[in-house]
């Protein structure tokens, strides 16, 4: 109905309707309204409060102010109540882009509509949303009958359907008053079948689950994309349920390919605040206008469906040989860059696109760390240059009883941006991907699922990164590590609902609600994966009497689960990929 539709007190339906016919009829009936002192005073509400008793939804004007709609007049003669403009002229006075519908102008007029609203709308409340006089399927049936419909939609027609999921309710520019133009050729054809199994129990239902309807006919939407390349997150249906309807309408659209929106408004759908980044001043223009200038929509050679890899991609508008440009850079060879290790491509709220966090020797000038080029640095370029800035860290790291070998192998500029990073501490990659380029036995595989901690905070979440006092530079030591974050007694909330894990670092409640979390013993040492299990130490001859088991020795977590990556979100250890499996190593029938 619009924008007036959507409070949510309640009215009486019969009432409504004799409030409208009542002012509908003129004058004449208008005398017989009680005479009115002044019409600014007066509340109508006063005597007419069973109009907002018991409905769910209210047109708005009926509680701001009647006379949005209605003209009171108070003379010797009386009070006279009539509507200030003959319907449909006032519904569109308020209900903006259905002028032309009301007037018939459209290609295809819906006749109730350029008749009077009130053939399917009540005026001032009711039970139903957009202030219809009854549940949409039935309001639809009272002039079409579905049993003579039902051939002509493949037999795709029950009780529930919602026939403005396809057809527009007060005009179309389309035969039908389809809502879209453009049709799936199933569709157009009336081939239904092709995609639909016959209704069951009121349902309608699909050949094939998600995308593998769709996959059916355009499998070439999903080629192999290389080694290194990319498959859009919603055609594989690996983060959405919608699969491909997440972007397609599967029978019409307005837009080209049956796309649900067009240009960044699809896009913002999953990926709004990249589109709002994009969108501000100091945003990326080809980002802001169409996000498929940079990227493929389903699937790529190039990580994040990017159409080309950097910096060519970028190179596309950029003159490699712009001399401003490279004067910029230090005179640098723009080709042998990376540009998305400095800048983000959509936008951070920084001029030059500069990434979220930036080295504050930028704001100082190049030469803090240049001389002159930039193939020119101080000490070489040598990790002895970010030391002298970085003090705390080398005197941390050379106190450390286990020393990072990183730190003397590698430069310091291995593992961080010295400019810009979308990561904190100006690290080069997301989710530990500064550590392992190094250490890559430990990167979860195409299969597997890496530890979440992991792709939320990085390697750092539980290593030191320079140095550390115990082996493989944790920060605590064996399962007092990972208990820091799935003990319930050990986990703290802050004040301001942020929770603490390892006294360090903070997560929002809602990424806190994603962990599992463990209601052991008062001693730690008891209660996972059931109550009376033993978690930490060695099991005691009672404990043992109890059950049959082929190991022996202390536990801790590490026996069953692995701490980086595995074939479940369990996590368990040695690729075991199931509870069943991983407790029939020790407990053999």
């Amino acid at each position: 109905m619009g924008k007036f539709a959507h409070i949510t007190t309640r009215l009486g339906v019969a009432a409504a309707a004799t409030v409208m016919a009542f002012s509908m009829q003129g004058s004449a009936e208008a005398a017989k309204h009680p005479r009115l002192v002044s019409v600014d005073a007066s509340k109508c509400s006063m005597c007419h409060a069973k109009l907002m008793r018991g409905a769910k939804v209210v047109h708005a004007p009926v509680e701001d102010d009647c006379t949005s709609c209605h003209e009171v007049s108070v003379t010797k003669e009386g009070t006279t109540v009539d509507l200030s403009a003959p319907e449909p002229d006032l519904c569109v006075m308020c209900h903006d882009g259905l002028e032309a519908a009301a007037a018939g102008d459209l290609e295809t007029a819906h006749a109730p509509v350029t008749d009077s609203c009130l053939t399917c709308h009540q005026a001032h409340a009711g039970e139903q949303e957009a202030l219809l006089t009854m549940p949409k399927t039935e309001l639809c049936a009272e002039c079409h009958d579905t049993a003579d419909l039902k051939e002509a939609h493949g037999g795709q027609i029950t009780k529930s359907i919602n026939c403005t999921s396809c057809h527009s309710a007060h005009g179309s520019a389309n035969e039908k008053l389809l809502m879209g133009s453009i049709k799936h050729a199933p569709f157009a054809d009336g081939t239904c079948d092709v995609c639909h199994r016959a209704p069951f129990a009121g349902r309608i239902r699909l050949q094939a689950r998600g995308e593998k309807v769709c996959i059916s006919c355009h499998g070439d939407l999903r080629e192999e994309a290389g080694e290194l390349g990319s498959i859009h997150a919603a055609l594989d249906g690996t983060r959405t349920r919608a699969g491909c309807l997440s972007c397609h309408d599967p029978h019409m659209s307005p837009n080209s390919t049956l796309l649900t929106a067009s240009g960044t408004a699809l896009c913002s759908q999953c990926h709004s605040s990249v589109v709002e980044a994009a969108s501000v001043d100091t945003g990326h223009a080809p980002a802001a206008e169409d996000c498929s200038t940079c990227h493929q929509p389903h699937t790529s050679e190039n990580a994040s469906l990017l159409t080309d890899s950097t910096p060519d991609l970028c190179l596309m508008c950029h003159d490699p040989d712009d001399e401003n440009l490279r004067a910029i850079h230090l005179g640098a060879v723009m080709k042998e860059l990376d540009c998305i290790s400095c800048h983000s491509p959509h936008g951070a709220g920084y001029e030059k696109l500069l990434a979220e966090n930036v080295h504050v020797v930028l704001a100082e000038g190049c030469d803090t760390c240049h001389e002159g080029a930039v193939d020119r640095l101080k000490d070489g370029g040598e990790s002895s240059l970010c030391l002298s800035c970085h003090t705390d860290i080398g005197e941390f790291a050379a106190e450390a009883e286990v020393f990072h070998a990183a730190m003397e192998m590698v430069r310091c500029v291995e593992c961080h941006n010295p400019h810009a990073s979308p990561q904190e501490r100006l690290v080069r990659a997301p989710s530990g991907g500064e550590c392992t380029g190094c250490h890559d036995d430990q990167a979860a595989g195409p299969d597997e699922v890496a530890h979440g901690v992991i792709t939320l905070l990085g390697c750092r979440a539980c290593h030191e990164p320079h140095g550390s006092a115990t082996d493989n530079f944790l920060r605590v030591a064996g399962s007092e590590l990972c208990l820091e974050c799935h003990d319930s007694a050990r986990v703290k909330t802050a004040s301001s609902g942020a929770v603490s894990w390892l006294r360090k670092f903070e997560v929002s409640p809602e990424v806190a609600a994603g962990v599992a979390v463990l209601e052991l013993s008062e001693n730690g040492e008891h209660g996972h994966p059931m109550r009376n299990h033993r978690v930490l130490g060695t099991p005691t001859e009672e404990e043992l009497a109890r059950t049959e088991v082929t190991s022996s020795g202390d536990l801790s977590c590490l026996s069953c689960h692995d701490p980086h990556k595995g074939k479940s979100r369990h996590l368990f250890a040695g690729g075991v990929g199931s509870p069943y499996e991983m407790c029939g190593i020790c407990h053999q029938k």
